[in-house]
């Protein structure tokens, strides 16, 4: 009998405590972490998003894509949305508002132009994350070369996606030069992404990747996800969510990926305080080791060329490096070990893309050399790259913009001689 009042208190206790997580949770979703977030039910996450003004997939729409490739990377922003940033840090511009095709552009109308000038693509570091558009390098190349310039740049995307929005988008507003934005930090994890999908040819009927090592547990989730408690309690997300953060994490033991950047004022940042981006040392690893190599940009390379002979416009490539590459010298991390991985990853992807601009004939811009000098003699407050999601700050995009101007005109200056 003690037994069994001990058992209805201990029940009763704790569906009071769920009752009370409910209750906190729905009145103050800003304390359910973002990893655990992206692991709710998919229309409790879409509402609590919206609550947060974070961005959702109902803010965007899919695009569709003829390479092969894996559908989940091609969708756009929806026209006209407001694309918020979720990071606090000073200079970071908290909205901006997508153009009348999804892009980022001062002008809202600016894809109405029969002709561009210049079409560039690329992946956040193109998209105006998170500065204003104007201050985007594609704008300020604009304003630099007096072309007509359009942006095309969409956040989480690679190179062979980057063709396809060229192939969707540009080619029928005939531009002159197309440029392509590679980012060192992730580009290779996309393109290891594309071809793994496209060897699996897109099989529907993939074994959903768990966690734990128990397949009982495994079932147990599962059963949980599709129940009707899970499908309308953020406290049963909750739950599942951060048990598979915590056995994803003891699988694989965390990356500390933060580190502290030394300016020449003497002024110390820490840089990366979330430890976000661990892939880039994963594939950086990987890359290094020889288990995968930069081949696997090679198809998609060859594609912007022949489109260019096709279409009669120049292909520009444009290496933009990470944060860590860029304050190489002037960084520390935990593990110096990283520092040497990542600047041999660069050295390696940089030498094959300048090795297949003189193979495949592109014009190639490697920004590495310019940001790294500027941050050499830069003050902490004007910094290239913002610390907490470490993209370009207006200063970085400028350098960049200034390069590839430089490459433009002297493109053009050669065509005229």
């Amino acid at each position: 009998m003690r037994a069994l009042r001990w058992t209805a208190s201990a029940a009763i206790a704790g569906a009071l405590f769920l009752i009370t997580l409910e209750m906190g949770l729905r009145l103050l979703p800003q304390a359910i972490p973002l990893s655990v977030l992206l692991r709710f039910d998919p229309d409790l996450r879409s509402a609590i998003a919206a609550r947060r003004d974070l961005a959702r997939y109902a803010d965007t729409i899919p695009v569709a894509r003829d390479d092969g490739g894996p559908p989940d990377p091609m969708w756009l922003y929806r026209p006209g949305s407001t694309v918020r940033s979720a990071d606090g840090e000073d200079g970071i511009v908290p909205a901006v508002r997508a153009d009348a095709m999804g892009f980022c552009n001062t002008d809202t109308d600016a894809y109405r132009a029969a002709h561009f000038d210049v079409f560039a693509v690329g992946d956040s570091f193109t998209w105006c994350t998170p500065v204003e558009p104007q201050d985007a390098w594609p704008a300020r190349l604009q304003t630099l070369t007096g072309l007509s310039a359009y942006n095309a740049g969409a956040p989480a995307r690679g190179l062979h996606e980057y063709v396809q929005i060229l192939e969707r988008f540009g080619l029928a507003k005939t531009p002159d030069f197309v440029v392509l934005a590679v980012y060192e930090g992730n580009d290779l994890r996309d393109a290891y992404r594309f071809h793994a999908w496209r060897a699996d040819a897109g099989r529907e009927d993939r074994e959903p990747v768990c966690a734990f090592s128990s397949a009982r547990i495994c079932r147990i989730l599962a059963d949980l996800d599709a129940s009707w408690l899970c499908r309308h309690s953020y406290a049963c997300n909750l739950a599942t969510g951060g048990a598979r953060q915590l056995a994803e994490k003891a699988r694989k033991r965390e990356i500390d990926f933060r580190y502290d950047v030394s300016f020449p004022d003497g002024v110390v940042l820490a840089f990366n305080s979330a430890n976000g981006d661990q892939d880039e040392l994963e594939f950086a690893r990987w890359l290094v080791a020889g288990q995968l190599g930069p081949e696997l940009f090679d198809d998609a390379l060859r594609k912007l060329v022949a489109l260019g002979e096709a279409h009669g416009f120049v292909p520009v490539v444009v290496y933009i490096p990470s944060s860590a590459t860029s304050y190489a010298g002037m960084s520390r991390f935990e593990d110096p070990a990283i520092e040497r991985t990542l600047e041999r990853y660069s050295e390696i992807l940089r030498e094959y893309f300048a090795a297949q601009a003189a193979e495949l004939g592109y014009a190639y811009v490697d920004t590495t050399p310019a940001l790294k000098a500027a941050n050499a003699r830069l003050p902490a407050a004007r910094g290239l790259y913002f610390r907490t999601n470490v993209h370009l700050t207006p200063a970085g995009h400028a350098i960049v913009a200034e390069e590839v101007a430089r490459r433009i005109e002297a493109l053009r200056h050669s065509s005229r001689g």
